[in-house]
């Protein structure tokens, strides 16, 4: 509900969108993750690698997603 709502409302809603595709290209699995409050954290900060990295270079996207610690 929160991304719809910053989708939808905020001024850079190119950058949203291009993030969110990104996200779906670059998919997670949820085994090693545990179920706790701290969960939608660590996907959060995995969300905003997309966001800062959305109309830059595929390298280091490629980068800074395969050191995070979800992958």
């Amino acid at each position: 509900m929160l991304w719809l709502n910053v989708a939808l409302q905020a001024p850079d809603a190119l950058r949203q969108r291009v993030a969110w595709s990104l996200s779906q290209i670059f998919t997670l699995s949820q085994a090693g993750v545990d179920v706790d409050g701290s969960a939608s954290e660590m996907y959060g900060a995995y969300f905003d690698i997309f966001l800062r990295h959305a109309f830059g270079n595929y390298r280091s996207i490629m980068k800074e997603v395969s050191y995070n610690p979800l992958m």
